[in-house]
């Protein structure tokens, strides 16, 4: 399989949000198709956020655009995953068909 075909794939991202724009990255990461953030720290200006992407140029492709948000310090990636069997419109491992 190369890196371009389709298959089931998420990353976790780690963003730090400059001091005061802790909400509005959150606001706009939230509104980004298939990148959602699931957790939150408001002392250290600290999101947690798992996009779901269709290729590992895809991944690489919207950290980049992330990085580059209003009001983001930093944007890392800590965990990427891609099921090499599911296709990108297959159902998530554990998901409801």
């Amino acid at each position: 399989m190369t890196t371009t075909e389709s298959q089931w794939s998420v990353s976790g991202l780690c963003i730090i949000a400059r001091p005061g724009e802790l909400a509005s990255v959150e606001e706009m990461l939230n509104a980004r198709q298939g990148l959602e953030v699931h957790a939150r720290d408001p002392e250290s200006s600290k999101l947690i956020a798992v996009q779901e992407c269709a290729t590992i140029e895809d991944h690489q492709n919207r950290l980049r655009e992330v990085q580059a948000l209003p009001g983001v310090m930093t944007a890392d990636l800590v965990l990427h995953y891609a099921d090499p069997d599911a296709g990108f419109d297959s159902t998530p491992p554990g998901g409801e068909e």
